[in-house]
């Protein structure tokens, strides 16, 4: 416990360093420029059908497709995937044989 309390105020610095350096780097307002600007390209593109008079659907211009996947969740999903199929034969085949018992 003492070897944790020890290192917390070192963590907590890296932390703050990394967090204040991404910030003075223009990361945050970057995320935010990018925001506004896909924003400004839908509604151009909503303005642009109205006037053209195509039928205008809400779902055609919200993009809220957001992808979290990584290396890490993609092996985590395999390996669950391969767990989940090991499980189920193995789950069958105990349904089965109990099963020929029973008859």
């Amino acid at each position: 416990m003492k070897k944790i309390l020890k290192y917390f105020p070192i963590i907590f610095i890296l932390l703050f360093l990394g967090l204040y350096f991404s910030y003075q780097n223009g990361y945050y307002e970057r995320m935010t420029s990018d925001k506004i600007k896909l924003t400004n390209e839908q509604i151009e593109k909503f303005e642009e059908d109205v006037i053209n008079g195509k039928d205008v659907m809400l779902k055609d211009y919200i993009n809220n497709d957001k992808n979290y996947s990584t290396k890490t969740s993609k092996l985590s999903l395999n390996i669950s995937n391969k767990l989940e199929s090991v499980l189920d034969k193995g789950i069958k085949f105990l349904f089965r044989k109990l099963s020929s018992m029973v008859e």
